[in-house]
């Protein structure tokens, strides 16, 4: 494994760590610093921006780092086929820029790590869930039930 992959292996476990020891501290979401996705800075905000643009007229746009690279890649190289639909006006300007930002806002699968297709399959987004027995299926528009400004890439937690 590459000494990127470490990094990020590091840098997701001690995320997620914090997350839960400060929801457990706490008890409270308000408390978190879960307010928002990280924003993209320099080079990646229009990546950003068009990832935001093109994907949220659909449905809420995903924080990229629940889903690893090479799912994000998979999607964005077969719009054609986006989950049975077909996602119209990407061009490959807009897509390359789509995936400079989400390959970097992403995280890489871990060794032996089965690629997740849907969110429900992400081990990262049961990390950044700790505790939470979710009442109905997981679906990409289930997240405004306790993120209502999901929409608009904040997911504080609503009480």
């Amino acid at each position: 494994m590459n000494k990127r992959a470490w990094i990020t292996i590091i840098i997701s476990f001690i995320l997620s760590w914090s997350i839960v020891i400060g929801w457990s501290a706490s008890r409270s979401f308000d408390s978190m610093a879960m307010a928002s996705v990280d924003k993209a800075t320099g080079n990646f905000k229009i990546g950003e921006d068009l990832y935001v643009e093109n994907c949220a007229t659909c449905h809420i746009p995903i924080p990229p780092s629940v889903l690893p690279q090479e799912t994000w890649q998979e999607i964005l190289e077969t719009p054609t086929n986006h989950y049975g639909t077909k996602v119209e006006g990407l061009t490959g300007f807009t897509q390359r820029l789509m995936w400079q930002y989400l390959q970097n806002y992403s995280r890489q699968l871990l060794k032996d790590e089965i690629k997740p297709k849907y969110m429900a399959q992400s081990r990262y987004f049961f990390a950044l869930h700790p505790q939470i027995n979710f009442s109905s299926t997981i679906t990409i528009n289930s997240c405004i039930e306790c993120h209502s400004q999901g929409q608009n890439f904040d997911y504080s937690y609503n009480e």
